[in-house]
């Protein structure tokens, strides 16, 4: 056997080791978690279940992400926070993941239709505390893009993004360093990939901004310095900029600490918790794709 692949053998060891350690704590602490969110809480726990279910063929942890979902429907009404870290906009975007990548199977054709009364009147009609993904306006159209790609509520989505978009546009002057990236990313894709001609001269406008040519450690601020953020921050700045190399995504994976559970991360979630470790795991192993840090 090759010095290469005694290496690659041991780290393949490390990451299967931790990988166990992580669905372990999960299990543990899944349905305790109080957060039914996206990024910190039940909902991206789910998404790493059910991936980890797929990787090792086992159908006892996609029946466990099946109920920290229950659990998270559970606590969620009519007059839960819609933001997207924590609330609405962030739960409907992940169980749409799960949807789309055949993860889990909806009974429902539309299973985030009883979650859009409670959108749309975040939109419309509450007041909202700022244009950020996490906390505002960008997190609510994360939400409203989704719900583009379905017919019934494509009409109800069109509306609440094209009022988003004058609220923006409104705002520009006054859009604080820390969410023009977020603001950005929102415009890129509402004119991209949905073809939102309003928008157009407000992306343009937000090119000024110069958030490509910015120090990357400044952008993507809500992301940190965490070994899931930083990662999650070049995926991101390869799609809407172009300026991380696939291969230098790679190594980041494949370089990835072996997990030390005196220094354990200090949540569950996506972001800078155990789920978000477990899935650079299963990307770093090719189990999948880099799609999930879109979510983040």
């Amino acid at each position: 056997m090759s010095i290469y692949n005694k290496q690659s053998m041991k780290v393949l060891s490390h990451i299967e080791k931790d990988l166990k350690q992580i669905a372990d704590m999960l299990l543990l602490n899944g349905t305790l978690t109080e957060c039914p969110g996206l990024v910190h809480g039940k909902t991206g726990i789910a998404i790493f279940f059910f991936h980890y279910a797929e990787y090792t063929r086992n159908r006892l942890f996609s029946k466990y992400a099946i109920k920290v979902i229950k659990e998270m429907q559970n606590q969620i009404h009519v007059n839960s926070s819609a933001d997207y870290e924590k609330g609405i906009a962030g739960i409907g975007v992940g169980v749409d993941y799960l949807i789309r990548n055949e993860l889990l199977i909806a009974r429902d054709d539309d299973i985030c239709k009883e979650l859009d009364h409670r959108m749309y009147r975040a939109v419309m009609y509450d007041p909202w505390q700022d244009v950020s993904l996490y906390d505002g306006l960008t997190g609510y159209g994360r939400y409203w893009m989704m719900r583009l790609r379905y017919p019934t509520p494509s009409v109800q989505a069109r509306k609440c993004l094209l009022r988003m978009v004058g609220l923006i546009e409104e705002q520009l002057p006054d859009i604080p360093a820390k969410a023009q990236s977020d603001v950005y990313c929102f415009l890129h894709d509402l004119q991209q990939i949905f073809g939102f001609e309003r928008c157009l001269n407000l992306f343009e406008e937000c090119r000024r901004w110069g958030i490509s040519s910015a120090d990357k450690s400044r952008s993507f601020p809500r992301l940190g310095d965490s070994a899931t953020g930083n990662i999650a921050r070049m995926v991101q700045r390869n799609r809407y900029f172009n300026d991380a190399l696939q291969d230098e995504m790679a190594v980041a994976l494949q370089q990835i600490p072996e997990m030390d559970m005196e220094k354990a991360p200090s949540g569950m979630g996506l972001l800078n918790g155990y789920a978000g470790e477990g899935m650079l795991r299963l990307t770093a192993l090719n189990q999948t794709n880099m799609s999930w840090m879109m979510l983040i």
